[in-house]
């Protein structure tokens, strides 16, 4: 009689595993408890997750406030490997609110620099992506279909290959379709380590409870069938969409390098930091010069020297305009990239002043991302040596204030471009 008991047991433990891996094609959605994805060793920002049988993995932040979260789970496998999960999404994601699977990661702490293969799921469009990280940069591999347009609560799964020649391919099928639609497969081979997979959340205020992930699942035995004669080598290329900003865009960009009084053989120039999970691209933006009580008395439009092209802040990227690029350049040895010749950059002060960032040309609640004053004595070293010296944040996610800036500690005197010293 015990020995019926144990088989009866080990049999419904059996029963409920299998029921709650991902379903496959020609399977309806489970109902019932993801046992499966909940007792996988979740690492990371536990705190702001609920994790149990009956929602899977579900954000749900106790400070409810807007910001970036994420846990993982080890794992070590990047060929011969099938990632699958399923997601909730209780609303249209978009630049300011949406997901990343990490498949891998060489780092478990998804929100700084790493290594390693994602599945965003939204952003500026409402399709599925994948896509490569080295450092901070990610790369557009392979673009998906729009499965979440029109949709206020999209609900889908999401299968991911790499097989043993480094093709990756991806499905996705909405909760709503009988089976897996072939999305993408491209072959990279760039990374080949890891140490985790993982979910990571971007999100406002209102969002902070609104993603959740279920029947993850990871499993190796993947077939090598790829013939690379019809398969694309090159990762998928896109025009990046225009960023959809918030009601109150302050902190999305922040000043953080001024040179306002520079030698001879230099320039003057203003630089501009992104300190936010996403890529900013905007078709221009808007210098204002200020008095001290905060009245503009000029504006200036930062873009392109062709208006059709956008500017572009990669995540935890620097941007810098000036009126005289080739002089930067040879001043501080310095490429051409992140820099950005405006003919009508305005002069600024010698004694010092005040600007602000808009995304608009007129003042108005909401639009200004960053204020900024510029002094002599902000600098940190001697008052009479500062000429040709910029001044720069000490940290530059941190706001504007007097005491986050110092002079640079160059040997050219600024870092225009790029990350301060």
């Amino acid at each position: 009689m015990r020995i019926y008991k144990v088989f009866t047991l080990l049999g419904l433990f059996i029963s409920i595993f299998y029921n709650c891996s991902l379903p496959a094609d020609d399977e309806e959605d489970s109902e019932g408890e993801d046992t499966a994805t909940s007792e996988l060793s979740w690492e990371g920002e536990t705190d702001k997750f609920t994790i149990n049988s009956k929602e899977g993995v579900h954000l749900n932040d106790p400070a409810e406030d807007s910001g970036t979260a994420y846990v993982t789970i080890p794992s070590t496998s990047v060929k011969n490997t099938r990632w699958e999960f399923g997601v909730h999404l209780t609303f249209n994601p978009s630049a300011n609110n949406y997901a990343r699977f990490y498949l891998t990661s060489s780092s478990n702490i998804l929100s700084g620099s790493l290594n390693g293969y994602f599945i965003q799921i939204g952003g500026a469009k409402d399709n599925v992506t994948l896509y490569r990280q080295n450092g901070d940069q990610p790369k557009l591999l392979a673009s998906g279909r729009e499965v979440m347009k029109g949709n206020n609560s999209p609900q889908l799964y999401i299968k991911v290959e790499c097989d043993n020649n480094g093709y990756w391919t991806f499905w996705t099928r909405l909760e709503s379709e009988d089976g897996y639609t072939l999305e993408k497969q491209v072959k990279d081979t760039g990374i080949q380590s890891s140490v985790c997979s993982g979910i990571y959340c971007v999100y406002t205020k209102t969002r902070c409870k609104a993603f959740t992930f279920h029947h993850v699942r990871l499993s190796n035995g993947v077939e090598t069938t790829t013939d690379p004669d019809n398969t694309p080598d090159k990762p998928d290329s896109e025009e990046p969409d225009i960023t959809e900003l918030p009601e109150d865009v302050r902190g999305m960009l922040l000043f953080n390098e001024i040179m306002y009084d520079n030698a001879t053989d230099g320039a003057e120039y203003i630089e501009l930091y992104n300190p936010t999970e996403q890529t900013i691209v905007l078709p221009q933006l808007f210098l204002y010069k200020m008095h001290e009580d905060g009245k503009v008395y000029s504006t200036t439009t930062l873009q392109n020297e062709s208006p059709s092209q956008p500017l572009i802040i990669a995540s935890k990227g620097y941007l810098c305009f000036s009126k005289y690029l080739d002089k930067i350049i040879q001043k501080h040895n310095v490429n051409r990239e992140n820099l950005i010749e405006i003919s009508k950059f305005p002069a600024l002060d010698n004694e010092g002043g005040y600007l602000a960032l808009s995304s608009t040309p007129k003042t108005g609640k909401g639009h200004t991302f960053d204020t900024c004053r510029f002094w002599d004595e902000m600098h940190d070293t001697d008052k009479s040596k500062t000429i040709g010296i910029s001044l720069e944040k000490k940290s530059p996610e941190l706001p504007s204030l007097n005491k986050n800036w110092r002079s640079s500690k160059h040997t050219t005197g600024g870092t225009p471009g790029i990350k301060n010293m």
